[in-house]
């Protein structure tokens, strides 16, 4: 039963894509959504039920409230939610007529079902807008929860929530330490919808080979197909037919219809924005290019609140062209940001002003820098800007500056980052040290690390550990660990290291594993070898495990393999049971076979 109970729980958060847990999760994920209780609309004002949730839960983790209470999903503007200002909304125009989309359909389905709806797409394409004119048409008279960050989610979701609507525009922001993860999703799906949006560069960073953020990972892969809507770019004929009948007498309908960058695109200035960045020459241009420049980076480099003005101007020079950067008649930081923070077309800026005295990077200027396209072009994020991010970060959210300093191939920054997490208590991070550690050649240290985590039973560690070792193509080390493993008897320990050697198909090690484990195992370490490796093998290797099973004459080893090998997913479950079932029959003849378990 330990083989099993771990197979569908604790292993699941770093297990690459195609793995068996991994499988489980999908299996699992939105069985809840789809057996939710409809409930009658019929005088629903006058019999709502108290709500569940404390009601000062809410202040301070979620956005919107109406007093200490939750919105309704009609009575919060399209603004409010981060819909993206176009053309002339600042200068007190509304926003244009929405145009319907071609995805609405499979949208409103896919809301209508429950569970997590992900909208994806590049910045601009209307990603915001489609969602929420969708919950708009379906859900207005819901709660509406726009929690603050991640922690804040899980900590409202842990108190209770009914028929509410989660607002999740750039879900990466929620895929943090003691966020959204596949165990709340779960939790949660039974009783709410939630609404995400992400761009697709953040999407196929989740999705990457050796990602290390795998909670994140899992919960990505966990969404249906069905739940997964893709907003294009560019309209369709048929979009643009729509447009033309919601034109109305808006001449930015028209204009934008015209625009060689796309319709939503146009709208929201974001050919206009990115111009703003890159074309100018005067001292007033380069202060803000460069505080926009800095503000840029900090999200690149991980850090996805608004960024205090004081920490943009300890960084701006280091994005100055270098004949500005001494220069005496330089105007103020003030001026810089004032300029940067200006709407661009009366739409969006630059850099967006937020509370405190901080600023926002437009995701769209962040998508263009990690196209190569913009006046950082495919420049690594300077020193200066990792170390200030450090200092500004708090112990949580330090985990993210990691994750991103790793994908950007800064390990030493990444260790540093996940150090002080780990020691702070943050269980991704303790999970994490080993892969920057790892990669800086370090392998005697991941080895140390694995046995550590192997002491204190945390299988977290050992597993971090594993996959760090995969990742590196350190395979012999890996087998090393499982065959001590498998000595001493250490289950957990064993489990870590085949489910990392099945999920990068090493069948052949995973084959003198079982072997080795049939011989100087015990019941459990076996097991776990078979069960694993059984998936990966083809019939003459699984032929090779039972008879040796049968070798050795002892019932329990042979019933331990007989156990693994028909619990392994895609095991020709028929051809197991007719290579050990015999065996079993003639000790029964015999009267030699002992209770089993």
């Amino acid at each position: 039963m330990l083989v099993v109970a771990l197979r569908l729980g604790w292993l699941s958060w770093l297990v690459a894509d195609g793995g068996p847990v991994r499988k489980t999760l999908e299996g699992l994920s939105w069985v809840a959504a789809l057996v939710a209780v409809g409930f009658s609309l019929f005088d629903l004002r006058r019999q709502r039920p108290e709500p569940v949730v404390s009601r000062s839960v809410h202040v301070g983790r979620a956005l919107h409230l109406d007093g200490d209470r939750l919105p309704k999903v009609a009575d919060v503007p399209l603004l409010a939610l981060r819909v993206k200002r176009a053309v002339g909304t600042s200068d007190g125009q509304a926003l244009p007529r929405y145009v319907p989309r071609d995805r609405d359909e499979d949208l409103e389905w896919a809301i209508a079902c429950g569970g997590l709806v992900l909208l994806h797409g590049r910045a601009a394409a209307g990603k915001s807008r489609a969602a929420a004119e969708a919950v708009r048409r379906l859900r207005p008279g819901h709660d509406l929860l726009v929690p603050v960050d991640g922690p804040a989610l899980r900590q409202i979701a842990e108190s209770g929530l009914t028929d509410t609507v989660i607002w999740l525009d750039d879900l990466e922001r929620f895929l943090v330490s003691g966020g959204l993860d596949v165990e709340l999703l779960q939790r949660l799906a039974p009783s709410v919808c939630a609404v995400a949006t992400i761009r697709d560069h953040e999407l196929a960073a989740f999705r990457a080979e050796g990602a290390i953020n795998r909670a994140a990972a899992d919960l990505i892969a966990s969404i249906p197909p069905s739940h997964l809507i893709a907003i294009d770019q560019r309209l369709t004929d048929t979009e643009q037919e729509r447009a033309k009948t919601a034109q109305a007498g808006d001449p930015r309908i028209d204009r934008a219809l015209a625009a060689s960058e796309g319709f939503a695109e146009y709208l929201a200035a974001g050919t206009p924005m990115l111009e703003r960045w890159s074309v100018g020459d005067d001292p007033l241009f380069y202060v803000g290019q460069a505080l926009i420049s800095a503000a840029v980076d900090c999200r690149r480099a991980g850090y996805a609140e608004a960024v205090p003005a004081t920490t943009l101007a300890q960084l701006y020079r280091d994005y100055l062209p270098a004949l500005w950067c001494e220069r005496p008649d330089l105007p103020s930081i003030a001026e810089g940001l004032d300029w940067a923070a200006r709407p661009v077309l009366g739409a969006s800026s630059c850099l967006q002003p937020r509370a405190d005295g901080t600023y926002l990077a437009s995701d769209y200027l962040v998508d263009r820098t990690q196209d190569g396209g913009s006046p950082l072009g495919g420049s690594p994020v300077p020193d200066r800007t990792w170390d200030a991010l450090f200092s500004l970060s708090s112990d949580r959210g330090v985990t993210a500056i990691g994750t991103a300093a790793y994908d950007a191939g800064r390990f030493d920054v990444a260790e540093r980052c996940f150090r002080r997490a780990s020691e702070a208590g943050d269980e991704a991070a303790v999970r994490l040290v080993a892969f920057p550690i790892s990669k800086l050649g370090r392998y005697q240290e991941v080895v140390d690390i694995f046995w550590n985590g192997a002491r204190s039973g945390h299988q977290g560690i050992m597993l971090g550990a594993s996959v760090a070792l995969s990742l590196a193509g350190r395979f012999d080390d890996l087998s090393d660990l499982a065959r001590r493993a498998i000595t001493d008897g250490d289950v957990e320990a064993t489990l870590a290291t085949v489910v990392t050697l099945a999920d990068v198909d090493r069948s052949a090690d995973l084959y003198h594993l079982g072997l080795f484990a049939i011989v100087n195992g015990e019941q459990g370490t076996i097991t776990a070898v078979t069960w694993a490796a059984g998936e990966k093998l083809d019939s003459e290797q699984l032929n090779g495990l039972a008879h040796h099973a049968i070798e050795t004459r002892e019932a329990s080893v042979v019933f331990a393999t007989y156990h693994g090998l028909r619990n392994s997913a895609n095991v020709d479950k028929e051809a197991v049971d007719a290579a050990l079932l015999p065996w079993f029959a003639g000790q029964e003849d015999s009267g030699e076979i002992s209770d089993l378990p």
